[in-house]
């Protein structure tokens, strides 16, 4: 899994399970003989017959967008890239972990915490190399950082977690040359990292807290490409070096990779001779699977579910998704010179109760029963229910359309219904809002349409952005550019989220993927208190969550839509596969058991 704390942008609107998958993948997976069970899917297929030796797996992943092949995980925000870079290594994860997310040793590097000392220290692989054989170094994980927190390589990963490294901020703010919390026991060229944190937090020990990085660049090939040129040379896009059991041979911009075995890998070695992971479209991916084209599609959409549960040749596998779909509400604009979200718009979304009204009047469960075919269900917070630790039944949300207290909330707000337009009016200004709805699956126009109509029940006037919906690429670079733009109201986003829960780089002031910018000082202490050194006690941060939930909900700066299972479909001659969030070495483990994909 490609362990940034910041989750990844989803590739489809709300009811696509087109999500950029769990995270992408590190390894990902191994054919564990556990009966595993989500909802009613099995989590992994137990083929029973043996791989051959070699053979071509076949992978796709459905978006209606181009892949945007980014090898460096802190230059990179989409999901459907950090999926596919699975084989050769998911973007240079380092640890691995079980299924509940723990760091365990025996990846590529092992980590190890020091409460008394406030340090992490990280110990690579003697026999970890980078694709073209030379040694992955410690400098090249401090190079991570710098990609991150260096302004003049445009990453969006900057956030307030990663200030916890003593001197990481005075290097973001150009006050420093060097990162003086990180510091190499054996010199550059070794294999040990110290990281030394100003205090300890309690997720340290779960995979994705945002404390730390756990992936590493190749600075060594990278080091004379100017920060400015680093994300668009084909040093990262198209000839990159990797880690991963595989290495690509071939990246088609937009399309396709095609990988073949890594000889510097320091894992066993791959099964198969070759891997081919493309881009299909939501409109072929169905023909595409009836046709035999593909051994496994990723991200499928949940509203095609039906059409591919009993296809010859396939087993279907499933998930619980790290996963939520949400509505934001844009407030303001991004700082970058200061780092920080400034609530400052002028617009009606600043009343909480105009908020509230705007996500009450969505048929969230309606939508989910017409298109989802049960593979989605209202949210009634932010965090997913895979995080039962975490979680309350007592956290009421959005999950139920309630039209009579949304025109309440508007009522008490001032705004009078005119009932010769039909829209609410204060002060002699329209209750009038833009609708930034992405293109998804074939649904997403309906759906969007339908919370439009939904919106003008309770008097409020939405309109499509431009007219229309955005294509994906366009809607994250809307939305990821500083300052942030003023042109839209409401928009829906996606995350896969991280393995740890905390959401301090979704919703904190420094947040650059806040998209609303809301800076709000009690959801602020929320998120610092989830990260306190109170919350080591597990009933204390449970706690903490509650809370946090409680008021985002009540707030309404971003409203919860979704949470989802995933499914895949699997070729019934792939042997290996395996959806198991603790697996870690599928890639190098998964083969086929026969050259021609199976028909029955």
């Amino acid at each position: 899994m490609n362990k940034f704390k910041v989750t990844l942008l989803a590739s489809s609107v709300v009811l696509a399970a087109a999500l950029l998958s769990a995270c992408g993948s590190n390894q990902s997976s191994s054919t564990s003989t556990k009966k595993l069970k989500a909802g009613n899917f099995d989590v992994a297929y137990q083929n029973p017959d043996k791989a051959i030796k070699g053979g071509n797996l076949k992978v796709a992943y459905q978006s209606d967008s181009p892949m945007k092949a980014e090898w460096l995980a802190g230059l990179s925000d989409d999901a459907t890239f950090s999926t596919m870079s699975g084989p050769g290594g998911g973007q240079d994860a380092l640890f691995f972990t079980n299924s509940a997310f723990k760091f365990i040793d025996g990846g590529p590097a092992n980590i190890s915490l020091d409460q008394k000392a406030k340090t992490a220290t990280i110990t690579f692989r003697k026999d970890l190399k980078w694709s073209d054989g030379s040694e992955v170094t410690a400098k090249d994980y401090e190079f991570t950082y710098e990609t991150i927190a260096n302004p003049a390589y445009g990453s969006d990963r900057w956030t307030d977690s990663l200030a916890n490294i003593v001197g990481l901020s005075d290097y973001h703010a150009g006050k420093a040359k060097t990162i003086s919390g990180i510091t190499f026991p054996d010199g550059e060229n070794g294999k040990v990292i110290k990281v030394q944190f100003k205090e300890m937090k309690p997720g340290m020990t779960q995979s994705g807290n945002g404390y730390f990085l756990e992936s590493v660049a190749p600075y060594q090939y990278l080091k004379d490409v100017a920060p400015k040129d680093l994300a668009s040379s084909p040093k990262t896009t198209t000839k990159p070096l990797v880690t991963g059991p595989f290495k690509p041979e071939n990246v088609v911009a937009g399309e396709s990779i095609k990988y073949v075995p890594n000889p510097y890998y320091w894992g066993k070695k791959p099964k198969l001779n070759s891997i081919t992971y493309e881009i299909v479209s939501t409109a072929k991916s169905v023909a595409a699977l009836s046709a035999h084209k593909y051994d496994i599609i990723k991200s499928m959409a949940n509203s095609q579910y039906k059409q591919v549960k009993n296809l010859k040749g396939y087993k279907v596998l499933g998930q619980q998704a790290l996963y939520i779909s949400l509505m934001y509400y844009n407030l303001g604009h991004y700082d970058a010179k200061n780092s920080i979200n400034v609530q400052d718009r002028k617009t009606p979304l600043q009343d909480q109760n105009v908020r509230q009204a705007i996500g009450y009047a969505r048929n969230v469960a309606e939508v989910d029963n017409k298109f989802s075919n049960g593979l989605s269900t209202p949210a009634n917070s932010l965090i997913p229910p895979i995080f039962k630790q975490f979680t309350s039944p007592s956290v009421k949300g959005y999950e139920k359309q309630d039209l009579d207290k949304a025109n309440k909330l508007l009522d008490e707000d001032g705004w009078k219904l005119n009932k010769s337009t039909g829209y609410r009016e204060k002060d002699g200004k329209e209750l009038s809002l833009v609708y930034a709805a992405r293109v998804g699956d074939a649904n997403s126009e309906t759906i969007a349409q339908n919370y439009i109509q939904q919106w003008k029940k309770i008097g409020v006037k939405v309109s499509l952005y431009n007219g229309k919906l955005m294509e994906f690429n366009s809607w994250v670079d809307h939305m990821t550019t500083p300052p942030g733009a003023n042109d839209w109201d409401i928009t829906d986003g996606a995350w896969s989220l991280s393995s740890e829960p905390s959401q301090q780089d979704l919703f904190s002031a420094a947040a650059p993927y806040n998209f609303g910018h809301f800076n709000d000082s009690e959801i602020t202490k929320d998120l610092n208190d989830i990260d306190s050194a109170k919350s080591e006690d597990p009933t204390y941060r449970k706690a903490a969550f509650v809370k946090y939930q409680e008021d985002m909900n009540k707030k309404a700066y971003v409203v919860p839509t979704n949470f989802s299972l995933s499914y895949t479909p699997v070729n019934k001659r792939v042997v290996g596969m395996t959806l198991d969030y603790g697996a870690m070495n599928t890639w190098s483990e998964i083969g086929v058991s026969s050259d021609k994909l199976a028909t029955k």
